[in-house]
């Protein structure tokens, strides 16, 4: 695999892990029968966890961020990444353990209660918390690739950069004598340009 189309895929892969992330946090963690409320409380993953979405969204933009980064850039957003992707992967984890993590908060916002536990009669989860786990494994991963290989990948926008060696310049004394000869020195087969018509 060439180190362009490695480099597409790390970028494509952490888009991928910090969008999941945010839509995980939109998406229904648990569902709950509380004693005394008629309707069973629904827990967003975003009420579960505050900090998913906010997190996904970094991961977004260090995504974007490494299509532009040069090496040792690189390098940092590779570990933020990691660090981030274990973030992800701390504040789901209560939920994916324990449906009744993410649901105390919500069913104390509904009945004005802090002890919630005697009044939940039953209680359901959702795939939503592992979905985000996962996200957050990915984006460690995509971090670690980052680390250990983003050295290798071209920076963009180089073509661009002052830093490039200037062309070689012409003898100018040569240019003259062509232009005598009816021959232009610019013209890449050194032919004199046809007159306008």
């Amino acid at each position: 695999m060439t180190p362009g189309r490695e480099r597409l895929l790390v970028v494509l892969g952490a888009v991928a892990a910090g969008a999941v992330a945010v839509l995980a946090s939109t998406r229904t963690f648990a569902t709950a029968v509380v004693t005394g409320v008629q309707a069973p409380v629904v827990v967003s993953g975003a009420q579960a966890t505050p900090a998913l979405a906010p997190l996904g969204i970094v991961a977004l933009a260090l995504a974007l961020a490494l299509t532009i980064a040069g090496r040792v850039a690189r390098i940092v957003l590779g570990v933020l990444l990691v660090v981030l992707g274990a973030g992800i992967v701390a504040v789901v984890l209560p939920s994916v353990l324990d449906d009744a993590t993410g649901t105390r908060g919500a069913i104390s916002a509904v009945t004005g209660v802090t002890d919630v536990g005697s009044l939940v009669t039953s209680r359901s989860g959702t795939a939503w918390p592992e979905v985000g786990a996962v996200a957050g494994v990915l984006a460690a991963l995509l971090g670690l690739v980052v680390v250990l290989r983003g050295r290798w990948w071209s920076t963009g926008g180089r073509r661009y950069r002052s830093d490039q060696p200037a062309p070689a310049s012409t003898d100018p004394i040569a240019e003259w004598d062509a232009l005598t000869r009816g021959t232009d020195p610019t013209s890449p087969d050194g032919r004199r340009p046809e007159p306008d018509r």
